[in-house]
């Protein structure tokens, strides 16, 4: 080749890549120079958690990222600052950033061991790798890295670098900076750590997984040693004291380890006193403020919750799950599933529509049973036997086994629901979602869990029969054999727990014994279509969750803790609606109000108040079915259960009715007092299981409930429906009268009275509407036993909507 083109190209050559390198190093400069890596130190605040406080201001939870407490270089003790220094960079005081002699040490082990065995990157340099690790990692990145760790180097002073360092650095287990290791390893301040431990979180910046003490407590404890030979190599700890340090911190530490989740984290040792409701709230904060406000906002965040009451609930659930689940589990599950499976079908038929005496059945069948019983008795001397064994196929497949049946047999516990309203108010109070809440068991039960209500359902249909004047609370209702036909054709023959007849029974008395017989045929005269109308107000759903045929009555309709709670809320609060919330208002960190729902409901029941929809049911109505709930907690089924003191020990004045489904599936008690409502349940995640023999809601769901409040008011004053001696004022349209206490007919000399309280016939058109069982009307019945009131005034005679208004 010619030797001026040579020249030539090699001119140009060198010109193109002096042009590309100073463009380079030009970019490199001007980044630097901008400042604005550098400027992230200065500005650096950590993530401030949000607080949640209770209705008393009571701090119950903190949601957050990564919590983080700003250290000072003066509150990190010495021997914390000497252990990591001995592990990352013991030259740290001498070098200007940058350790030449570190990386040509490192280079040469490296190449001597064959592989990367040390590092030579000083503790400056990882803080500026920290700063820029949002940066793809190229190769203008590595000058940057450089250049910004000589940059601080000159910008601070060595001690200002390590305060920087030990606020930034990642520890593992979701924990940034040296104070949130501290707490999530030890449960200790920083300025507690002891030599010991401050060798154990000095290795981990390199690798926190690997040298984590609950994920790999092997390594973590090899490295500690490792730690410790550093520091007295370097004069920080007598070289004969490392082995007695070492073994003392592992003879204490060990039992820590074995012991704590390997998952553990900053995140599972955060403040969470109440963890269902505090999830329910972050929820609603997300969807209201942001997730970013959420867990770097700093917000204070004001809810409904009384943490003392919810910590009083989640105790004595938790101790009554216990209690029943070995119920459920222990003697009696045994006879699971022997029944004869030839009858199987007839039991299940007999099952839907009374709780029948026959032996025990839950829907487990043979193959479950067994693996149960297996997984309990046999599996473990199984798995020690196939230790023994060449092949390794049978113990994997032993593994397996034991693998999937924990999975399996976990899934087989009792679980249960609490919520509390204010009904005054509507704050909830209290929110138990389950037995705990672990990552496998999160599931809001009080919220979400749709079972069928049994019994607590029948307040809501004797209350719609009252308010479409089918009914009155002394009127007699026969408790004989009934047999009907559902709209599928078939017969349906509902029977009462005991298999007895009572006869002619007044309705206050058959709500009081909980009386199906006498429920289904309240349903009859009310008619379907007024009682799911009815519901789906009370309840704030849907008309279509609720079934149309007879057994509506006894409760198959599938409703949530939270939907019943807001049902007897409102019968509660004289009919009037109540609007359940859990956050009142929230703050920034600066003071101002960014979301205020308190305000907001008091508004919309302003709004309601104004335009009249805040009556959901007539007063009457309400205070009607509010008194006969008194009359079945203070002499019906629960009433031992709330008042024994062996049982709930409650003293106060309440209302409320028990619930228990066929077969024993579910437990219900929806009770309130003068100023809480609340409901308990207790079942299955699967539906189907049976609680146990005999299991009733008297006997296990109502003593909660007396318990709870009974706790909750430490003995007394109670709150009383008669404050100053005064009971609530009848409402006008109320009718107070007395039917025979024995059968609900016309009192004689030989029978004692019993109060009837109904509502006033409604004269409209020349045409009286009046209530049956007040003796006058019994020939109108048919004309509106499957409509509402309006619709049957509006249908039949033709009243138009100005006309009922007036």
């Amino acid at each position: 080749m010619n030797p001026e083109k040579i020249l030539k190209i090699t001119l140009n050559s060198l010109f193109v890549s002096s042009l590309l390198g100073g463009l380079f190093f030009g970019y490199i400069l001007s980044e630097v120079n901008q400042g604005k890596e550098l400027q992230k130190l200065s500005s650096y605040q950590p993530t401030t958690p949000t607080k949640l406080y209770d209705s008393n201001g009571v701090l119950f939870a903190e949601l957050y990222r990564h919590k983080q407490e700003l250290l000072k270089y003066q509150d990190i003790p010495p021997h914390v600052i000497q252990a990591f220094l001995s592990v990352e960079d013991d030259n740290f005081f001498n070098h200007f950033g940058i350790d030449f002699m570190a990386i040509a040490r490192a280079a040469i082990k490296n190449v001597l061991a064959g592989r990367i065995v040390q590092g030579g990157s000083t503790l400056t340099q990882q803080l500026a790798k920290t700063i820029l690790q949002e940066r793809k990692k190229t190769f203008a990145r590595k000058f940057l890295e450089a250049l910004l760790t000589l940059q601080i180097e000159q910008e601070y002073t060595k001690e200002e670098i390590l305060e920087i360092y030990f606020n930034l650095i990642y520890l593992g287990h979701g924990t940034t900076g040296l104070s949130s290791a501290a707490n999530v390893y030890f449960q200790k301040d920083v300025r507690d750590l002891d030599l010991a431990e401050a060798a154990l979180l000095a290795r981990l910046p390199k690798a926190p997984v690997n040298y984590s003490p609950f994920k790999n407590p092997m390594e973590a404890k090899n490295a500690h040693l490792m730690v410790l030979g550093l520091m007295a190599k370097n004069g920080f700890v007598p070289k004969e004291n490392v082995k007695v340090i070492h073994e003392e911190f592992w003879n204490r530490y060990w039992p820590v380890v074995i012991t704590q989740s390997p998952s553990r984290s900053t995140w599972g040792a955060k403040l969470n006193r109440a963890p269902h409701f505090t999830e329910w709230v972050r929820q609603i904060l997300e969807k209201e403020v942001g997730e970013e406000a959420v867990y770097t906002g700093g917000l204070r965040v004001y809810t409904t919750l009384d943490v003392r009451k919810q910590e009083i609930a989640e105790e004595e659930l938790r101790n009554a799950l216990i209690v029943q689940d070995k119920y459920a589990f222990g003697a009696n599950f045994r006879y699971a599933g022997r029944a004869d499976r030839s009858l199987v079908s007839l039991y299940n038929l007999l099952g839907s529509v009374f709780p029948v005496g026959v032996p025990f059945i839950t829907n487990l069948d043979d193959r479950q049973v067994f693996r149960l019983e297996l997984e309990k008795e046999m599996a473990p001397a199984l798995e020690l036997l196939t230790a023994f064994v060449p092949s390794e196929n049978e113990n994997a497949a032993v593994k397996e086994f034991r693998r999937s049946s924990l999975v399996f047999s976990s899934n087989l516990h009792v679980e249960g629901a609490i919520v509390t309203i204010d009904h005054q108010t509507g704050y909830i109070q209290t929110m138990v979602g389950g037995s705990r809440f672990t990552p496998k068991n999160q599931f809001n039960r009080a919220m979400s869990a749709r079972r069928q209500t049994g019994s607590a359902f029948k307040p809501i249909v004797y209350a719609a029969a009252i308010n479409n004047r089918s009914v009155g609370s002394g009127t007699g209702i026969m408790d004989a054999p009934l047999t009907t036909l559902t709209e599928e054709g078939d017969g349906y023959s509902p029977q009462d727990i005991s298999g007895d007849f009572r006869g002619m029974v007044p309705l206050s008395r058959a709500l009081s014994l909980s009386l199906n017989i006498v429920s289904v045929q309240v349903l009859m005269r009310t008619g379907t279509d007024a009682v799911i109308d009815f519901a789906s107000r009370v309840t704030k759903t849907g008309k279509a969750r609720f079934p149309t045929g007879p057994a509506l009555a006894l409760g198959v309709a599938e409703l949530t803790p939270y939907e019943m709670a807001v049902a007897y809320s409102i019968m509660a609060n004289k009919g009037k609606d109540v609007i359940p919330f859990s956050v009142r208002y929230v703050l920034n960190q600066s003071g101002s109000v960014i979301y205020n729902r308190e305000k907001q409901v008091q508004e919309e029941l302003a709004e309601e108040a104004k335009n009249g929809s805040i009556q959901v049911i007539p007063e009457s109505t309400a205070y009607i079915i509010k008194q006969m709930l008194i009359g079945v907690a203070t002499g019906g089924t629960p009433t031992a259960a709330l008042r024994d003191a062996d049982k709930g020990n409650y003293k106060g004045e309440s209302g409320g009715k028990t619930g228990s489904t066929s077969s024993y599936t579910n437990v219900w008690y929806c009770g309130f007092d003068p100023k809480y409502t609340t409901v308990v349940w207790m079942g299955f995640d699967k539906s189907s299981l049976s609680l146990g023999q005999g299991t009733t809601a008297a006997g296990v769901a109502a003593p909660i409930w007396g318990k709870l409040y009974s706790r909750w008011y430490n003995g007394g004053p109670y709150p009383s429906f008669y404050p100053n001696g005064k009971a609530d004022e009848i409402p006008a349209d109320v009718v107070k009268g007395a039917t025979c206490s024995f059968n609900g007919l016309t009192p004689g000399p030989n029978c004692p009275l019993t109060g009837n309280l109904f509502l006033k016939p409604i004269t409209i058109a020349g045409r009286t509407l009046s209530v049956p069982g007040s003796r006058q009307c019994d020939g109108e019945r048919d004309h509106f036993r499957s409509m509402d009131l309006k619709d049957f005034l509006q249908r039949e005679l033709e009243i138009t909507d100005d006309e009922l208004k007036r």
